[in-house]
Formats: structure tokens, sequence, C-alpha cells
């Protein structure tokens, strides 16, 4: 399953929710997102099911830069702490 992001955008913000499994292949679609997202940003990572090593790398340099990061499941909190 590839992953989907789903855009929402107000004044103030843009929610980027990532839906399914964050690949290698999907971290320039992810990365684009966030290019043209508005505002603060936010990563809704409630229903990220699994990153491979890509993707989760790619998250924890978008969380360096600041962007705030909501609903992750353990598991993937502990993916954005690990460094493989």
């Amino acid at each position: 399953m590839a992953i989907r992001i789903f855009k929402t955008t107000d004044d103030l913000q843009t929610v980027l929710k990532v839906d399914g499994w964050l690949k290698a292949d999907d971290v320039e679609e992810l990365t684009q997102a966030y290019e043209a997202a508005e505002g603060t940003t936010v990563l809704d990572l409630s229903e990220l099911q699994s990153a491979d090593r890509d993707g989760a790398e790619v998250l924890r340099k978008l969380i360096v830069l600041g962007v705030e990061i909501r609903g992750a499941s353990p598991y993937i909190e502990l993916l954005l702490r690990t460094k493989s």
C-alpha cells in the first residue's frame, strides 16, 4: 500500500495527514507536499502504519525543520526516535 496524503489548510496552518506505509518511493511526494504547505505545518500520522528507513528519516528531517507531529502511534514514535 502506498501512502496517501490529505491536505487541509486554514489561515494559520497546513495539516498533512499521511495514511499508509511510508517508503523510499514516497519521500519525494511527502517532501513536495511539505514544500507546498502554507503557514505552520502539522503532520497527522494517526493513520500511518509504518515507515521504512528512508521514510522515517524524512519524518525526522521535517521535525528538525519545525513540523509538528500529531497522532503518531507508539510504534511510529519509536521509529522516529530510532536511527537505523
